[in-house]
């Protein structure tokens, strides 16, 4: 029996905040989702939205801010401060209620169906990614729309490639333990996550890369790469194999039926 452990981010909440959120890769990504959520809940009438492994709230307080109401959920304490202190900043308490639980924990007590489910860079931290997201999927309305980011193990191999870690691919052995660091316990392949969707109800709508070119780049090529160059040509590429194919993160949109 697998003794792998959800990652909790507990200790973390600043190394997730330089190295993600106030970087030009979180500017990459918010870019992206942003552009693929657009024509579900930008210009519509107010949604219940869940967002499950919030993180720091930037997603929660950008939907919030199209008039929707919102379920911030997120299991590391510390991130979850981090969250409230943005969310009071912008003055947003009365559109975004806040919990600290597990997905887990909060579906097994949960009886409200939202509109909307936002699930981002969380499955590759679950020990038991597929079966956390069935739970998310049953709180999901009948037509609603489920956002859904996750890591790309494809991109790794690649990366591993580039660099000359010819050992570990060739091992095959690409997930972390969890106990240091930023690489995921559950890195996964979208052949194998789309194969979940029919199971599960969910028909998949848009499927994105998230940072299809940016994260190969060469260092110090990165550091001067100007982002009003860099995003139009993310943008292009995220839809377009086989970029997408090997961007560090896939985005799917996904309707359940």
């Amino acid at each position: 029996m697998s003794s792998k452990q959800d990652r909790v981010f507990d200790g973390l909440a600043k190394r997730f905040q330089r190295q993600i959120y106030d970087d030009p890769r979180g500017a990459i990504r918010l870019a992206i989702l942003q552009d693929d959520l657009a024509p579900w809940v930008l210009n519509t009438a107010p949604l219940s939205v869940l967002d499950a492994g919030a993180g720091l709230g930037q997603m929660s307080i950008w939907l919030a801010q199209q008039a929707h109401q919102v379920q911030l959920l997120e299991p590391s304490a510390e991130m979850l401060a981090k969250a409230i202190t943005s969310i009071e900043q912008a003055d947003l308490q009365a559109a975004i209620q806040t919990q600290q639980a597990s997905i887990q924990a909060f579906c097994a007590a949960n009886t409200r169906l939202f509109d909307v489910i936002v699930c981002h860079a969380v499955l590759e931290w679950l020990a038991q990614p597929q079966a956390v997201l069935s739970q998310l999927v049953a709180c999901l309305k009948p037509g609603g729309v489920l956002s859904l980011m996750f890591f790309n193990q494809h991109s790794t191999v690649m990366r591993r490639l580039i660099a000359g870690d010819l050992q570990t691919v060739s091992r095959g052995q690409f997930a972390s333990d969890g106990k240091r660091g930023l690489a995921p316990i559950s890195p996964l392949e979208p052949e194998t996550v789309k194969q979940w969707l029919p199971d599960l109800g969910l028909s998949l709508e848009t499927w994105s890369g998230v940072r299809c070119f940016y994260d190969y780049m060469y260092r110090d090529v990165r550091k001067s790469a100007p982002l009003e160059q860099v995003i139009p040509l993310e943008r292009h590429y995220s839809r377009l194999e086989p970029w997408r194919s090997l961007a560090r993160y896939q985005h799917f949109i996904c309707i359940k039926s």
